[in-house]
């Protein structure tokens, strides 16, 4: 429209110069320039005029952005495509909380992933470095919680590699492997069969426990110590209907061991080993049903009762019989236990709990822990995009009488445990953890100073 008055303008000019009658010099040049001057004037108001009826259209309504080409709209499709949810959500085994800062890298979609197939299969390579510093107290009197590390120590904590593969047919494969790490070269290996019939999936491999939850912390509670660390080899079956959802599993079970209270390796208390696959015959069988509720706008409830029944190796007799003082030699080899797991999530809340009872042969054991934290979220800060506070307090109970003084003795102390957390997410993929462990047992004896500090800068990739 600007151009089109413009014009208008330098056309009167031509005209009125042009027909304009001859004058003496003086008189003319003086006309022609007032004429100019004046058509100036009424162009330059016609322009602003436009200008401010331009503005007011804008306001009313927004230019249409331009129609994409068809090359354009053909991968936009296509990303669209991949990004969208199944129609039937996964029904693989689970552990009924989201995915864990200190435990799993972020969930990947199928764009995401770095080398697809011709077959149409994906797989993705990645994994997670940690570099920590831990101090612990240094207790002098009782010999069984003598730090390894009196004065702190720096170390590589964990260099684990992720292989996952996703393959037609909804079968999948996921694998953990530690370079570098408390829980030998070979952590998890398992296949999904998702979507069978009955609205269930099968996991076959190396895996958690059903019943095991996520944590956000690098530290364990003194239940998870004792009861689910370890991964196991076996077969789990889930089957849901929304809102209910049960498990079946039927696994080697572990082989009991002495595990460490934190990082530092000299406070023990009775838990499974870690670094060796179990392969003898002795299963372990384990159901669980539960309830998971959106409660919404109320937050989510997710509800699960467990249990399992299985017996003693020789190696766990011989365990309990040589390395656990006042256990005797007593040949019961039954196992069997019982829990609960309950987690309430509201906005940026989430309170999990967990109880649980065991029995190995004579000796019964009685965990149980509490979690709150809140995650507070940050916008337009560079180093700094959450940070999450946390607390946790647990206890863990045996029935044998404790004793102060001689090698073994932490592993029949009952405890108790504060636990005081920050988590903190610097930039995508990049958490730092602050920790401090608050100890405290009945050792028959006087009380043991085995608190722990903890910092752990961790890298997923």
């Amino acid at each position: 429209m600007y151009f089109y008055f413009h014009r208008i303008g330098f056309a009167s000019l031509i005209f009125a110069f042009w027909f304009t009658p001859l004058v003496p010099d003086s008189q003319g040049q003086e006309s022609v320039e007032e004429r100019v001057q004046k058509l100036e004037e009424e162009n330059k108001a016609l322009r602003g005029l436009v200008e401010d009826l331009q503005k007011r259209l804008d306001q009313l309504a927004p230019a249409k952005p331009e129609k994409p080409t068809a090359e354009e709209e053909k991968p936009k499709k296509k990303k669209e495509k991949e990004a969208a949810p199944a129609a039937v959500e996964p029904a693989a085994p689970a552990e009924g909380k989201a995915p864990p800062e200190a435990e799993a890298p972020p969930e990947k979609t199928k764009k995401d992933y770095w080398l697809p197939s011709l077959k149409g299969e994906y797989f993705s390579l990645g994994g997670r470095l940690q570099f920590e510093y831990f101090d612990p107290e240094n207790e002098t009197a009782l010999r069984s919680a003598m730090p390894d590390n009196p004065n702190g120590s720096f170390k590589v904590d964990e260099f684990r590699i992720y292989l996952d593969a996703d393959f037609k047919n909804n079968v999948r494969f996921h694998g953990k492997y530690d370079v570098e790490g408390e829980e030998g070269n070979l952590v998890e290996t398992y296949v999904d069969f998702e979507n069978l019939p009955l609205w269930s999936a099968l996991r076959v491999g190396v895996q958690p426990r059903f019943y095991r939850p996520d944590r956000y912390t690098e530290s364990y509670p003194l239940a998870g110590n004792a009861f689910w660390r370890k991964r196991d080899l076996g077969i789990t079956w889930k089957g849901t209907l929304d809102p209910v959802y049960a498990f079946m599993s039927v696994s080697n079970g572990a082989t009991l061991d002495r595990e460490e209270v934190g990082e530092d390796q000299g406070d023990r208390l009775i838990g499974e080993n870690l670094t060796e696959l179990d392969f003898n015959g002795n299963k372990e069988f384990s159901a669980g049903l539960g309830l998971d509720l959106n409660l919404d706008p109320y937050g989510k409830l997710n509800l699960m009762g467990f249990g399992m029944v299985g017996d003693l190796s020789d190696e766990d007799l011989r365990f309990l019989q040589l390395q656990v003082p006042g256990y005797g030699f007593r040949n019961d080899d039954q196992r069997e236990m019982a829990g609960v797991n309950l987690d309430y999530r509201i906005d940026e809340w989430d309170f999990f709990a967990q109880a649980i009872g065991r029995r190995d042969g004579e000796l019964e054991r009685f965990g149980w822990y509490t979690e709150l934290s809140y995650k507070f979220n940050f916008k337009g800060m560079r180093y700094l995009n959450s940070l999450r506070p946390l607390v946790r307090y647990g206890e863990l109970d045996t029935n044998l009488t404790p004793q102060p003084f001689i090698a073994n003795g932490s592993l029949t102390w009952d405890r108790e445990q504060w636990l005081f957390a920050v988590i903190a997410e610097l930039v995508r993929n990049v958490s730092f953890r602050a920790e401090y462990m608050l100890n405290e047992e009945k050792t028959g004896g006087p009380g043991a100073q085995n608190n722990e500090l903890l910092f752990q800068l961790e890298i997923v990739f």
